[in-house]
C-alpha cells in the first residue's frame, strides 16, 4: 500500500472511530441490559463488541496471527466508549508505522490466509456493521438515536 492509500485508510478509519465513539456514549444505562430477543447481544454486549473487536482485529494484523484478547464490558457505554477512544488512537498510531510491503503481507486469522491491509480494511466494515446494528437496537428500545453524522 502506498503512503498515500495508508493515509487514505487511517483518515477513514479515524473519521469512523469518531462517529462511532459518539453512537456508544448515547446509550443509555438504565438500557444496557436491554436486548431485542433472547439470543442476541445486549446493547452493553454489542456496544462492548465493537472495541473489542477493533482491538482483536488491528493486534491479530498487526501480529501477523489471530490474538485472543479480553475486554471488558462490565461498564457503562460511556466508560466503554472512553477504553474504545484510548485503544483506537494507540492502534492507529501502530498502523500508521506499517510500511507498503508489511500492508501486502500475508497474515493469518481464524485459520485464513488474506493481506494485512485486508484485515485491516475489514475493521472498518465490521464497525460500522455494528453500528448501524446499534441505531436498530436505539429504535427498538425506545432511543432517539444521534445524528449519524456532526
Amino acid at each position: 500500500m502506498s503512503g498515500n492509500e495508508a493515509e487514505r485508510f487511517l483518515s477513514n478509519w479515524n473519521r469512523i472511530h469518531k462517529d462511532t465513539s459518539r453512537v456508544l456514549r448515547a446509550a443509555p444505562d438504565d438500557k444496557l441490559d436491554w436486548r431485542p430477543k433472547d439470543d442476541m447481544f445486549t446493547m452493553r454486549e454489542l456496544i462492548g463488541h465493537i472495541p473489542q473487536a477493533e482491538l482483536v482485529l488491528v493486534r491479530s494484523a498487526l501480529a501477523g496471527s489471530t490474538q485472543k484478547i479480553p475486554f471488558d464490558i462490565s461498564r457503562t457505554a460511556g466508560q466503554i466508549a472512553t477504553a474504545f477512544d484510548t485503544q483506537h488512537e494507540e492502534l492507529a498510531g501502530e498502523v500508521s508505522t506499517l510500511t507498503s510491503e508489511q500492508w501486502r503481507e500475508e497474515v493469518e486469522f481464524h485459520g485464513r490466509r488474506l493481506r494485512r491491509g485486508v484485515l485491516l480494511w475489514f475493521v472498518t466494515e465490521h464497525e460500522i456493521h455494528h453500528r448501524g446494528q446499534l441505531y436498530t437496537y436505539y429504535r427498538l428500545a425506545g432511543i432517539e438515536p444521534p445524528a449519524l453524522h456532526e
